[in-house]
């Protein structure tokens, strides 16, 4: 936790309306993770109670895992503000092709899902983490992964 404040107490201040759906973004990545990118899908301009702004839904490609048997890609993350402006460096010139994020953001929306206020980063290897072992042999049962939850 303490470092997901230090990010966001040093990443600098975005001036207003800088974001806007479709636009694609190179962010803070893992050192792993170089050159991998992000697409802001929709934005929500109020968001949920609660979050005290908008909501930023967003796709990331190119990064990597630890298992390959998991597509290293995120079709849908919401995020706050606070955790776009600690995660993005520049706009990318590049327009690779993006998952879906659709019915991520139709699920959450039914579901009225939480919002990542860590950097992408950080969500990147939560991810990680949580698909290090899917696919590979199992004891008591199938695995399962919350990959929306905030």
């Amino acid at each position: 936790m303490l470092l997901a404040a230090a990010l966001l107490a040093a990443a600098p201040a975005l001036p207003p309306g800088r974001y806007a759906t479709g636009q694609v973004w190179e962010y803070r990545t893992r050192a792993s993770d170089q050159g991998s990118l992000l697409k802001i899908q929709k934005i929500d301009p109020d968001g949920p109670k609660g979050i005290g702004g908008p909501v930023y839904h967003v796709s990331v490609i190119g990064f990597r895992l630890a298992n390959p048997r998991v597509p290293a890609v995120l079709s849908h993350a919401p995020l706050t503000k606070a955790a776009l402006d600690a995660s993005v460096t520049r706009l990318s010139p590049l327009r690779p092709t993006f998952p879906d994020a659709v019915p991520g953001i139709v699920q959450w929306q039914q579901g009225k899902g939480g919002v990542y206020s860590v950097p992408v980063a950080r969500i990147i290897d939560m991810f990680d983490r949580t698909t290090r072992n899917m696919g590979r042999s199992r004891v008591g049962g199938e695995a399962s992964c919350q990959l929306l939850s905030a």
